[in-house]
Protein backbone atom coordinates (compact mmCIF):
# COMPACT_ATOMS: atom_id res chain seq x y z
CA UNK A 1 0.00 0.00 0.00
CA UNK A 2 1.27 3.44 -0.92
CA UNK A 3 0.73 6.21 1.57
CA UNK A 4 -0.70 9.15 -0.33
CA UNK A 5 -0.51 12.88 0.30
CA UNK A 6 -4.29 12.99 0.72
CA UNK A 7 -4.22 10.19 3.31
CA UNK A 8 -1.49 11.89 5.35
CA UNK A 9 -3.22 15.27 5.17
CA UNK A 10 -6.65 13.96 6.11
CA UNK A 11 -5.53 11.59 8.86
CA UNK A 12 -3.27 14.26 10.40
CA UNK A 13 -6.03 16.87 10.24
CA UNK A 14 -8.58 14.51 11.77
CA UNK A 15 -6.22 13.55 14.59
CA UNK A 16 -4.77 16.97 15.40
CA UNK A 17 -7.88 19.13 15.01
CA UNK A 18 -9.98 16.36 16.57
CA UNK A 19 -7.69 16.39 19.61
CA UNK A 20 -7.75 20.19 19.63
CA UNK A 21 -11.55 20.05 19.89
CA UNK A 22 -11.17 17.88 22.98
CA UNK A 23 -8.62 20.25 24.51
CA UNK A 24 -10.94 23.19 23.92
CA UNK A 25 -13.85 21.29 25.47
CA UNK A 26 -11.72 20.74 28.58
CA UNK A 27 -10.87 24.43 28.61
CA UNK A 28 -14.56 25.29 28.39
CA UNK A 29 -15.38 22.95 31.28
CA UNK A 30 -12.50 24.40 33.31
CA UNK A 31 -13.80 27.94 32.83
CA UNK A 32 -17.20 26.73 34.02
CA UNK A 33 -15.67 25.10 37.09
CA UNK A 34 -13.84 28.31 37.96
CA UNK A 35 -16.96 30.33 37.20
CA UNK A 36 -14.85 32.74 35.18
CA UNK A 37 -15.55 34.34 31.85
CA UNK A 38 -14.14 32.33 28.97
CA UNK A 39 -12.44 35.47 27.69
CA UNK A 40 -10.13 35.40 30.72
CA UNK A 41 -8.70 32.07 29.55
CA UNK A 42 -8.93 32.74 25.82
CA UNK A 43 -7.03 36.03 26.00
CA UNK A 44 -3.84 34.59 27.49
CA UNK A 45 -0.57 34.47 25.57
CA UNK A 46 2.66 32.58 26.20
CA UNK A 47 4.54 35.82 25.59
CA UNK A 48 3.31 39.34 24.74
CA UNK A 49 4.32 39.14 21.07
CA UNK A 50 2.66 35.74 20.53
CA UNK A 51 -0.92 35.03 19.53
CA UNK A 52 -3.64 34.29 22.07
CA UNK A 53 -5.52 30.98 22.07
CA UNK A 54 -8.24 31.87 19.52
CA UNK A 55 -5.70 32.93 16.90
CA UNK A 56 -3.61 29.78 17.47
CA UNK A 57 -6.72 27.67 16.81
CA UNK A 58 -7.71 29.74 13.77
CA UNK A 59 -4.26 29.38 12.23
CA UNK A 60 -4.19 25.61 12.86
CA UNK A 61 -7.57 25.29 11.14
CA UNK A 62 -6.63 27.60 8.26
CA UNK A 63 -3.35 25.77 7.71
CA UNK A 64 -5.16 22.47 7.18
CA UNK A 65 -8.05 23.83 5.11
CA UNK A 66 -6.06 26.23 2.96
CA UNK A 67 -3.34 23.61 2.55
CA UNK A 68 -5.89 21.13 1.24
CA UNK A 69 -7.21 23.71 -1.20
CA UNK A 70 -3.74 24.65 -2.41
CA UNK A 71 -2.78 20.99 -2.85
CA UNK A 72 -5.98 20.32 -4.80
CA UNK A 73 -5.52 23.55 -6.77
CA UNK A 74 -9.00 24.73 -5.92
CA UNK A 75 -10.33 28.02 -4.56
CA UNK A 76 -9.20 28.84 -1.03
CA UNK A 77 -11.89 28.60 1.66
CA UNK A 78 -12.66 31.71 3.66
CA UNK A 79 -13.29 31.33 7.38
CA UNK A 80 -13.71 34.75 9.05
CA UNK A 81 -11.77 35.01 12.31
CA UNK A 82 -14.69 35.89 14.58
CA UNK A 83 -14.56 33.17 17.25
CA UNK A 84 -14.73 34.47 20.82
CA UNK A 85 -15.86 31.41 22.79
CA UNK A 86 -14.72 27.84 23.27
CA UNK A 87 -17.87 26.58 21.50
CA UNK A 88 -17.11 28.75 18.47
CA UNK A 89 -13.51 27.53 18.36
CA UNK A 90 -14.64 23.91 18.59
CA UNK A 91 -17.05 24.55 15.70
CA UNK A 92 -14.19 26.14 13.72
CA UNK A 93 -12.13 22.97 14.17
CA UNK A 94 -15.01 20.82 12.97
CA UNK A 95 -15.61 23.09 9.98
CA UNK A 96 -11.95 22.74 8.97
CA UNK A 97 -12.04 18.95 9.45
CA UNK A 98 -15.18 18.72 7.31
CA UNK A 99 -13.65 20.90 4.61
CA UNK A 100 -10.41 18.92 4.39
CA UNK A 101 -12.25 15.60 4.30
CA UNK A 102 -14.50 16.84 1.48
CA UNK A 103 -11.61 17.73 -0.85
CA UNK A 104 -11.17 15.16 -3.62
CA UNK A 105 -8.28 12.80 -2.85
CA UNK A 106 -7.33 12.51 -6.52
CA UNK A 107 -6.93 16.28 -6.84
CA UNK A 108 -4.70 16.42 -3.76
CA UNK A 109 -2.62 13.43 -4.86
CA UNK A 110 -2.17 14.86 -8.37
CA UNK A 111 0.14 17.54 -6.97
CA UNK A 112 2.36 15.22 -4.91
CA UNK A 113 5.24 15.57 -7.39
CA UNK A 114 4.08 18.78 -9.06
CA UNK A 115 5.94 21.99 -8.21
CA UNK A 116 3.62 24.51 -6.58
CA UNK A 117 4.42 28.14 -5.84
CA UNK A 118 3.79 28.59 -2.12
CA UNK A 119 3.34 32.21 -1.01
CA UNK A 120 5.80 33.23 1.70
CA UNK A 121 5.18 36.87 2.53
CA UNK A 122 6.06 38.98 -0.52
CA UNK A 123 7.74 36.07 -2.31
CA UNK A 124 6.87 32.51 -3.16
CA UNK A 125 8.73 29.28 -2.65
CA UNK A 126 8.64 26.39 -5.11
CA UNK A 127 7.77 23.06 -3.47
CA UNK A 128 6.25 19.84 -4.64
CA UNK A 129 2.90 19.03 -3.09
CA UNK A 130 4.55 16.37 -0.93
CA UNK A 131 7.19 18.84 0.30
CA UNK A 132 4.51 21.44 1.01
CA UNK A 133 2.58 18.93 3.08
CA UNK A 134 5.61 17.72 5.04
CA UNK A 135 7.53 20.97 5.45
CA UNK A 136 4.75 23.52 5.81
CA UNK A 137 1.23 22.20 6.41
CA UNK A 138 2.02 19.55 9.03
CA UNK A 139 4.68 21.65 10.73
CA UNK A 140 2.36 24.64 11.13
CA UNK A 141 -0.67 22.53 12.04
CA UNK A 142 1.24 20.84 14.86
CA UNK A 143 2.97 24.03 16.02
CA UNK A 144 -0.26 26.01 16.46
CA UNK A 145 -2.10 23.07 18.03
CA UNK A 146 0.79 22.66 20.48
CA UNK A 147 0.67 26.38 21.31
CA UNK A 148 -3.06 26.05 22.05
CA UNK A 149 -2.30 23.06 24.29
CA UNK A 150 0.40 25.03 26.09
CA UNK A 151 -1.87 28.02 26.65
CA UNK A 152 -4.55 25.83 28.20
CA UNK A 153 -2.06 23.86 30.30
CA UNK A 154 -0.32 26.96 31.68
CA UNK A 155 -3.68 28.17 33.00
CA UNK A 156 -4.33 24.97 34.91
CA UNK A 157 -6.52 23.02 32.48
CA UNK A 158 -5.86 19.37 33.26
CA UNK A 159 -4.65 18.09 29.91
CA UNK A 160 -1.78 15.81 29.06
CA UNK A 161 0.00 14.31 26.09
CA UNK A 162 -2.77 11.75 25.59
CA UNK A 163 -5.26 14.61 25.13
CA UNK A 164 -2.98 16.14 22.47
CA UNK A 165 -2.62 12.85 20.60
CA UNK A 166 -6.11 11.35 20.69
CA UNK A 167 -9.07 12.96 18.92
CA UNK A 168 -12.11 13.74 21.06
Amino acid sequence: MTTTVSYILKSSTNQTLGALKGLLAKGQAYAGTLKCEEAAILSQRLYPDMYALPRQVQIACDTAARGAARLAEIEMPSFPDTEQTFAELIARCQKAIDYVNAVDDAKIDATAQKTLQIPMGQASMPMTGAQYLQSFILTNLHFHAAMAYGLLRMQGVQVGKRDFLIPA
